[in-house]
């Protein structure tokens, strides 16, 4: 059954109505102005407000997601407390543009970011991953983004492959929760980026995967295990050999 929030974001005005005259409540108001928001749908937003929506910040979060200035510009004049959730939907959404103007009118105008009054240009590294946004990663980077590991995660459910490296090659080293967030994500190539990095495979079998993805799985942790035992028997060889000719020195 569809709710306020996708009737509001797929611009339904009849649906919403419907759903108004059935009882929708305030925590709907809210509900629906996200959806109105990300669905970029002024006159439903306007709706939504005079029924009572107050979350401007979630407003604004989903009105970034959609890529709206017009709405975002609306979210803004109603007060917005935390404008780092804006950064974060414009990021998650691939919106490069509304980023850069966030960033210049919130140090222009020296809004307040969030709890520390600080641009959070982590939580859009993050999102920017998340979404699968290359450049607007390398823009959180440029502005002091720093969270390798935590941006890992995203990257690997994401699947974009040039991300994972990028995060790697920065520093990301948290491979057991990138192997995690890539099988959430069934991104096979990632899952054996992870393997080949040092994930534990010994964790693999909790997840619920496709068919076809379990058995291309299955047959890698059988390459990767084949892989260390050959190179345990090398090691080995290798040590004996290594042996013999620092004895066969002192005899």
């Amino acid at each position: 059954m569809v709710n306020l929030y996708e009737a509001c974001e797929n611009g339904d005005r009849e649906q919403v109505d419907k759903l108004i005259e059935e009882g929708a409540n305030d925590w709907g108001w809210n509900n629906g102005l996200q959806g109105a928001c990300e669905g970029g749908h002024l006159d439903l937003v306007n709706l939504m407000i005079e029924k009572g929506a107050t979350d401007w910040d979630s407003g604004l979060y989903r009105a970034c997601l959609g890529g709206h200035i017009n709405l975002i510009n609306l979210m803004i004049e109603k007060d917005i407390s935390d404008m780092n959730r804006g950064l974060a939907g414009a990021c998650y959404g691939g919106h490069l543009e509304i980023a850069n103007l966030l960033i210049e009118k919130g140090v222009n105008d020296k809004w307040n970011w969030g709890l520390y009054g600080v641009i959070e240009f982590n939580g859009g590294l993050y999102s920017a991953c998340n979404g699968g946004h290359l450049d607007l990663a390398n823009l959180m980077i440029e502005k002091g983004a720093d969270n390798w590991n935590w941006s890992l995660h995203g990257a690997c459910w994401s699947g974009n492959i040039d991300l994972v490296n990028l995060l790697i090659e920065k520093g990301a080293t948290d491979w057991n929760s990138g192997l995690q967030s890539a099988c959430l994500g069934e991104h096979i190539d990632i899952i054996n980026l992870m393997i080949e990095k040092g994930a534990d495979i010994t964790s693999l079998s909790k997840y619920k995967l496709d068919k076809l993805i379990r058995m291309r799985l299955d047959k890698l942790i059988e390459i990767h295990t084949v892989r260390v035992e050959n190179r345990k028997k090398l090691f080995i060889v290798d040590f004996q050999s290594d042996l013999m000719n620092r004895t066969e020195k002192y005899l």
